[in-house]
């Protein structure tokens, strides 16, 4: 039976209940659907298509969910672990900026054993102008001849002289011996030519043409440069008075003449005098360059330029030793490696250092003016010759006769 006859004699079943239910012997009676065909057939495996579907939709939501999870917990351990990662840096970079704030602001450098030389100048200076004193009478020179030169009371111009002939037999020059070599006044060439009687004697030691200048002098440089002295500045204006004669007006006339060309003569030899004292070696100088010397630069720089005398005994003349605090910082270039590897107060403090460069050029002034003194001075000592010899001659004329008729 198809669909469309069932629905007719459904509605035709319909109508007759309907009509026979005002009779009274009409009755009803339930029915139940045992099975549909549409439904086993359609319905049913939609149903079970559906559902396995969905069980397909439910198990990759599940997982995906799952995915999605773990992803989420990955990202969240990551930004965790780079949190930790940054907090850890940043302490650590706090720690390490503590650590060298302590460390410039309290660490001794290496080079602070430059500032030895302002613990130690006063003593310098003191043992300067004691051995200045000590070379104006002779103290301190080997050469027999020119320290008695100097020890000697006054002479004669021409008594003079002929020790200053002696004295310059033991600097005798190439040219010298070319002309009488062999003889009492030149027996040979020197080693220190001329020693007697070259400026440079004085400003850098004597010695053989050509040499390195050297601030701290040998005992040889040290005797050559007290000849220079005598030769220059010490000019033999007259003779001192024999005891008879100095109780005489004359002699007594004489000797005033004489106490103050000897007066003058003393300002006239004071500047070469302080240049040769500020060439001797000072033991004052060798626990400073003891110290000084443990900072590499300044070692490097002491062995290019300190002295033979220097290296020999470990210490330095005033002179060397005022040159060598200047020079090693502003003529060194390890100075400026030092420089480079210095920060905060170490750095503030060495830059302060840095006005040595004016020292370099005030140590230049100075030696300049030492050498404009060294020159006034000589012709102090022969503006004074010019001067008081002629009195001093003619007085000693008189002297002469008036012991003689006595």
């Amino acid at each position: 039976m198809n669909k469309t006859l069932r629905d007719r004699a459904g509605r035709r079943l319909l109508a007759a209940c309907i009509l026979s239910s005002f009779s009274p012997c009409a009755f009803s009676y339930p029915t139940e659907e045992m099975s549909s065909i549409p439904i086993q057939t359609l319905v049913m495996p939609a149903l079970r298509t559906m559902q396995v579907t969905l069980g397909e939709i439910l198990t990759a939501e599940t997982e995906t969910g799952t995915a999605v999870v773990q992803a989420s917990d990955k990202t969240t351990t990551a930004i965790t672990e780079a949190a930790r990662t940054q907090r850890e840096a940043e302490n650590f970079n706090r720690q390490a900026d503590r650590l060298e704030a302590a460390r410039t602001a309290y660490t001794v450098p290496d080079n602070i054993c430059s500032e030895s030389a302002s613990g130690t100048a006063s003593q310098v200076s003191q043992a300067t102008r004691a051995a200045a004193s000590k070379l104006a009478s002779g103290g301190g020179v080997s050469s027999a001849a020119v320290r008695e030169t100097l020890a000697s009371l006054p002479v004669s111009p021409r008594q003079g002289g002929y020790r200053s002939a002696l004295i310059h037999a033991a600097y005798c020059t190439p040219e010298e011996a070319n002309v009488y070599g062999g003889t009492g006044m030149c027996p040979g060439v020197s080693t220190l030519p001329g020693g007697d009687i070259e400026l440079r004697s004085l400003l850098d030691g004597a010695g053989q043409p050509g040499k390195s200048p050297e601030l701290t002098f040998t005992q040889a440089q040290t005797d050559a440069a007290m000849a220079y002295v005598s030769n220059s500045a010490r000019h033999d204006a007259g003779r001192s008075p024999g005891k008879g004669e100095i109780q005489t007006a004359t002699g007594q006339e004489y000797q005033g003449l004489l106490t103050q060309y000897k007066a003058i003569q003393s300002a006239a030899v004071q500047p070469q005098l302080d240049m040769v004292a500020a060439s001797q070696p000072l033991d004052a100088t060798r626990d400073a360059l003891t110290e000084a010397r443990q900072a590499p630069s300044a070692e490097s720089y002491y062995q290019q330029t300190a002295s033979a005398q220097a290296k020999q005994t470990g210490e330095m003349s005033e002179r060397e030793f005022e040159a060598f605090e200047v020079g090693r910082r502003y003529a060194n270039t390890a100075w400026n490696t030092d420089l480079q590897a210095m920060s905060g107060d170490n750095l503030t403090r060495e830059v302060a250092r840095q006005q040595s460069l004016g020292n370099w050029l005030a140590l230049g002034i100075k030696n300049e003016l030492r050498q404009q003194n060294i020159i006034a001075g000589q012709q102090l000592a022969l503006a004074a010759k010019a001067d008081y010899a002629p009195q001093l001659q003619a007085l000693s004329s008189q002297m002469s006769a008036g012991v003689s008729v006595q």
